[in-house]
């Protein structure tokens, strides 16, 4: 009898662990990112010229993130000219 209740125990905790991950529904998290886009002196192989910069690096952050993050970046242009980024 002991053996028949123990099995029972633990069919049930099995089925209750099972539920609990079936109903669990996260969603994909959010990274949020600032970059202000601004000219400043780079050094390419050791000559001096103006660059563009993120955040003031050249070259720019690293993003860190996997598969299926959703990336909110905020860019704010403080260059004379429009700015284009593409993926």
């Amino acid at each position: 009898m002991r053996g028949a209740h123990g099995g029972a125990c633990s069919l049930l905790a099995a089925l209750s662990l099972l539920l609990a991950l079936h109903s669990a529904n996260g969603d994909n998290p959010y990274r949020y990112y600032t970059w202000k886009i601004t000219y400043g002196d780079i050094y390419p192989l050791g000559v001096k010229q103006q660059g563009i910069l993120i955040n003031g690096q050249f070259p720019g952050p690293t993003i860190d993130c996997v598969t299926n993050d959703n990336l909110i970046i905020s860019v704010y242009n403080y260059l004379n000219e429009p700015f284009l980024l593409s993926w």
